[in-house]
């Protein structure tokens, strides 16, 4: 069976990820993670999480993944017992000395490798194995082809190592994300998880015998972002990456929304789904999948080294593009009064982004088809009417002609630009 796995930045995108059908979340800590400024986690509120991925039978991972220092060790001892204790489903390493650190002070606690280790090989991938690794997470890096190989190498050698592979989200420029230099331009780490996203910078060269000329690396009035990546989408290809061996599907993304979360989660639900069905994913579904993940902020999508096209991920601006804004979410549907006259259930909803009455919403259920809705009459939490919900985290109070449920994201088509 694949793994739909996808990021969960704090509690309310672990909650969406699972709502919107992944199998399993991985989140961070508040220490030794690599997005230490994500809405981390608490040692209570892991435990509330693994409470609650226990019950609705899906997992959660931790990540662990810091290039660890000698002051890191003890306390990377003592927090991995607490995971453990916590009940937490597995951690993601990426450092040899955390990785037994781990091992002998919680050895029942399962380890997966994080991509940061150089995961380019089956023999690194057997090593890991022989370490007591469960899981490796791939080297961005590698082709298709080139795990196929790794997958029949180990399945020769009897080797039950999972694979996991990242298919959708933001690509970074250093090789397997091991980046200095965001720890030497503003000493903010990355390999600690506080990277400044350098990457996305605009440069311009100052040659030396004329310092005084700033020059563009091309011409172009903008600059160039030469380091920066677009995003990875490979919906197109999941059923090679099932018949190439890998057996977890990662999603990039906690420091993303969780519209980001739900939207992408439910796409690549969709198309899993029919993969494991055996059937097609034709070409009207794929474009549908395709425009769902377009519908969220993005860089324009490649397929990173996975088809063997190297160079091919760079791009020109470090600008975000999206065909939706984020409107809000869904905090209760309920089956409307009697006297109610403009539909048959109240929606409770918390706002996100500005709109008014007379533009047209899409409700983005968990399953199903999107529902189209153009706003008659809404009203504040005081009860008065309003033409316009202009304050982010306001309540939102509408009749509705459809149920849908609690946590459902709402969007609004961006007006085409002609």
């Amino acid at each position: 069976m694949i793994e739909l796995l996808a990021p969960g930045g704090n509690k309310v995108k672990m909650k969406t990820a699972f709502d919107y059908g992944a199998d399993a979340v991985y989140i961070g800590g508040d220490v030794f993670g690599l997005r230490a400024n994500a809405d981390n986690f608490t040692l209570d509120e892991i435990a509330e999480s693994v409470d609650y991925a226990d019950s609705i039978h899906k997992k959660i991972y931790v990540t662990m993944n810091i290039i660890a220092r000698n002051r890191d060790l003890p306390d990377m001892a003592k927090y991995a017992r607490e995971l453990s204790q916590a009940g937490v489903h597995g951690v993601i390493i990426s450092d040899p000395g955390a990785f037994l650190t781990v091992k002998e002070a919680a050895p029942e606690l399962p380890i997966h490798v994080s991509t940061q280790a150089n995961n380019l090989n089956w023999r690194t991938c057997e090593f890991w194995q022989k370490m007591g690794a469960v899981r490796v997470n791939l080297a961005r890096e590698l082709t298709l082809a080139e795990i196929v190989e790794i997958r029949k190498n180990l399945d020769e050698r009897n080797c039950q190592l999972e694979l996991e592979a990242f298919v959708h989200g933001a690509m970074c420029m250093s090789f397997s994300g091991r980046c200095m230099l965001s720890d030497y331009f503003v000493n903010r780490s990355s390999n600690r998880g506080d990277c400044a996203q350098p990457c996305r910078w605009n440069y311009k060269i100052i040659e030396t015998t004329r310092p005084e000329e700033i020059l563009d690396i091309e011409e172009n009035d903008r600059g160039t972002f030469l380091f920066n990546s677009k995003d990875l989408c490979m919906l197109k290809q999941l059923k090679e990456f099932k018949d190439a061996g890998v057996s977890s599907f990662k999603i990039e993304g906690r420091m993303k929304s969780e519209f980001y979360v739900a939207v992408t989660v439910r796409a690549y639900r969709t198309a899993i789904d029919l993969i494991e069905k055996g059937e097609e994913i034709n070409e009207e579904t794929l474009q549908k999948l395709l425009a769902e993940v377009c519908s969220v902020s993005h860089r324009d999508y490649c397929t990173g080294f996975y088809l063997g096209e190297r160079g091919s991920q760079i791009y020109e601006t470090s600008s975000y593009k999206r065909e939706t804004d984020f409107i809000g979410t869904v905090d209760s549907c309920e089956a409307a009064k009697e006297e109610a006259k403009d539909g048959n259930y109240t929606l409770v909803m918390t706002q996100r982004g500005t709109f008014s009455t007379g533009e047209e919403l899409e409700f983005v259920p968990a399953e199903g088809a999107v529902i189209k809705y153009t706003v008659e009459e809404m009203k504040n939490s005081e009860g008065e009417i309003i033409e316009r919900a202009p304050h982010a985290m306001m309540k939102v109070i509408m009749q509705v002609p459809f149920n849908v449920a609690k946590g459902t994201v709402i969007r609004r088509r961006k007006p085409e630009v002609k």
